[in-house]
């Protein structure tokens, strides 16, 4: 899948807000030290009753190295708010997102392998650590080979207390996906402040293919309108589900095809239940088991 990234800028003066619904803090306009911003943020997750924060700071390649990885944490925004990044360990699990990891105050963070079983639960390998931290590490992770699932489990631990994250970027709004007892420190850009015409569940970077009669955001409209009425999604719009267009293809039997989830519309979060793409009045669905995609019917 086509992948895009969203970030917001800073400034010298570090302006965090918790995605956990918790205060926002303030620091003089004078640039601090590493090891300052690093004591800034420690805090805010502390008060924010979080036992780490993580953000995402983009997409990678299949062949990245770990020194291109680390050089996400050199961009211009990222470097400016949160320079301490810079210092982390490099964690390589495969996959094209890189996330970075800084735990609470005397916690130290795990890495291990993850999967998806037959139920839609993880099921985690606990004997086989990608990497064991030591207190106070900063992580920078690279994981996840697909975008329905996560392939990791992250564990914060301190003393005997330990939570786990499995680290995933919202379908519904490209943010990272919420986790229980995690400080979100992600930057992002409101794309209204840049194009007020901007909506994500039309605009397409792929070419027509899929319509070649239609412009590409005309095409996305389009293709939502087919699958809606299909009697699978209709009867989950029913019920009250939501679909949300992904902002990614799949090439499907000579097809370019934009991709649409359905789920369930939380207050803090989306919950993605069943992924579809629409090409030449064709639609699919995917099957999480065959790791495939499978005609759902024709438009």
């Amino acid at each position: 899948m086509k992948k895009y990234s969203v970030a917001v800028c800073v400034c010298a003066v570090l302006f965090s807000v918790g995605i956990h619904g918790g205060g926002m803090r303030e620091v003089s306009a004078r640039a601090p030290g590493a090891d300052e911003n690093l004591a800034i943020l420690q805090d805010i997750i502390r008060e924010n009753e979080c036992q780490a924060g993580m953000a995402f700071l983009g997409y990678t390649y299949e062949g990245a190295e770990a020194a291109e990885i680390l050089e996400y944490t050199r961009q211009g925004e990222v470097a400016a708010a949160y320079p301490f990044l810079q210092d982390g360990t490099v964690v390589d699990a495969g996959g094209y997102e890189i996330y970075a990891i800084v735990p609470g105050d005397d916690c130290r963070v795990s890495v291990y392998p993850a999967q998806p079983t037959e139920e839609g639960e993880y099921l985690d390998d606990l004997n086989a650590p990608y990497y064991t931290g030591q207190e106070n590490e900063i992580i920078i992770l690279r994981c996840n080979v697909s975008e329905i699932h996560s392939n990791v489990m992250v564990s914060v631990q301190k003393q005997n207390m330990s939570v786990q994250y499995h680290p995933m970027v919202s379908l519904k709004d490209g943010h990272l996906a919420a986790e229980t007892h995690c400080y979100d420190f992600s930057i992002y850009y409101n794309w209204d402040e840049y194009d007020p015409e901007y909506n994500p569940v039309y605009e397409s970077e792929y070419d027509s293919e899929c319509n070649p009669e239609q412009g590409s955001a005309l095409n996305i409209k389009i293709a939502r309108e087919q699958l809606s009425k299909t009697d699978e999604v209709s009867y989950y719009l029913g019920l009250g589900m939501s679909l949300w267009y992904t902002g990614t293809e799949e090439y499907i039997e000579g097809r370019n095809c934009p991709v649409f989830v359905l789920g369930t519309d939380h207050e803090d979060h989306f919950t993605k239940e069943h992924y579809y793409a629409v090409g030449d009045n064709v639609v699919y669905y995917y099957d999480p088991l065959g790791d495939a995609w499978l005609l759902l019917g024709a438009g």
